[in-house]
């Protein structure tokens, strides 16, 4: 399904330093389909286990479009977000793409959220030439086939998680874990599969596997089944929704072994404490974004979203969304591609030679830096105190 939106009328695009674009040109048109248009694809999705995550994204990116055509636009032209579902669904999601590359000839586009349907969108994208930017997959090799139009934000667990998890399991001594993952879906499977290296490597004995399906109503039984096996960690595979439920099964069952996820677990974080509550307390993650950055830029755009949004933290996929768009502005202006049907195939190869030589963007999530499409992150350890995941300054 498609849905189109306008946010505002005409503007200004954004320098890197100060993330606002100085003005240019003239009105555009007060029509979403006028010809004074930069149209961004939106790929969100409803349904799996990261449907939180994407309707965080969505969230970031609106308000991304709204602070630019309040403030003007982008060389006089607003900015119009094009909105699709996926369902979850990689035949729809392959099937979205072309509507909104020829169809609504859209310049570029943002998401999908999770690695499963970037791979489909992103290597469908890059096909069509159009640039796509997700605000979250993070799965080894998820750009493969979507090159040199597909970018994501998010650095690959594998590259990112590792070091980080190795550093917990070293610091806490662990040296009996059990996984619960999600057999339904090929992200929470990657997860799966990046903890069992991690244990391999740092010498924990897995002395327990179970599996679940997105969504199921209960996890009493794995729960049970992995504290028999009596493991001093549990590694969660899952997307937020389903892990917060997990924690507050293995609570409930008066188990005590550690909780731990990779960066995925920290980007849903107030997703998965909402859904696990006080069980979620203490869960360990390895992360890559810091809501509460100290960079001026970074902290000035957070401060501004929180009072705008009312949330004490900006999650990582709504700090995403919001660079991903922020991006595309810069690339806009920085290329002076023009707004229309006429222009957007010209425009698009215009973006991609931006995005891809953007070197240090600083952003609501720090400085963002593309290698071969992927953002370069920091490595940070978050633990979740006080209902909601914050980066342990002492794990250095």
């Amino acid at each position: 399904m498609i849905r189109t939106g306008t946010a505002g009328r005409v503007a200004v695009g954004l320098t890197a330093a100060s993330l606002a674009l100085a003005a240019c040109g003239g009105e555009g048109s007060s029509s979403g389909d006028g010809p004074g248009t930069y149209k961004i694809g939106l790929v969100t999705s409803s349904a799996g286990p990261f449907a939180s995550n994407a309707k965080t994204m969505e969230a970031g990116a609106e308000y991304a479009v709204k602070l630019l055509n309040e403030a003007g636009g982008v060389k006089g032209a607003k900015l119009e977000l094009v909105k699709v579902d996926s369902q979850n669904k990689p035949a729809t999601t392959a099937t979205l793409i072309p509507q909104l590359a020829t169809k609504q000839k859209v310049l570029a586009i943002v998401g999908p959220v999770d690695s499963a349907g970037c791979e489909v969108a992103c290597a469908t994208a890059n096909k069509l030439k159009v640039p796509i930017v997700s605000p979250g997959a993070a799965r080894p090799g998820v750009l493969k086939n979507a090159r040199p139009y597909g970018f994501t934000i998010a650095q690959p667990d594998a590259d990112n998680s590792t070091p980080v998890l190795t550093k917990i399991i070293q610091g806490r001594k662990l040296k009996r874990a059990a996984i619960i993952s999600d057999e339904a879906n090929a992200t929470t499977k990657a997860q799966a599969d990046l903890f069992r290296s991690v244990f391999g490597a740092t010498g924990v004995q897995v002395v327990k596997s179970v599996t679940f399906k997105s969504g199921d109503s209960s996890f009493a039984s794995q729960v049970t089944s992995v504290a028999s096996a009596k493991p001093d960690v549990l590694a969660l595979a899952a997307g937020p929704d389903d892990a917060g439920r997990i924690a507050r099964e293995v609570r409930s069952q008066r188990q005590n072994f550690t909780l731990l996820g990779t960066g995925s677990l920290q980007s849903g974080g107030a997703a998965y404490v909402a859904a696990g509550g006080q069980a979620t307390e203490g869960t360990l993650a390895a992360a890559q974004y810091d809501p509460h950055s100290a960079t001026p830029a970074a902290k000035a755009l957070l401060e501004k979203a929180q009072a705008a949004t009312g949330q004490a933290d900006i999650s990582l996929n709504f700090a995403y969304a919001f660079d991903a768009v922020h991006m595309i502005a810069k690339a806009i202006e920085e290329k002076g591609v023009k707004p229309g049907d006429d222009a957007v195939t010209k425009g698009r190869v215009d973006v991609q030679e931006s995005l891809n030589a953007m070197q240090n963007y600083q952003g609501m999530a720090d400085a963002t830096t593309f290698k071969d499409g992927i953002a370069q992150r920091p490595q940070l350890q978050a633990v979740v105190k006080d209902g909601k995941f914050v980066i342990d300054k002492s794990a250095g």
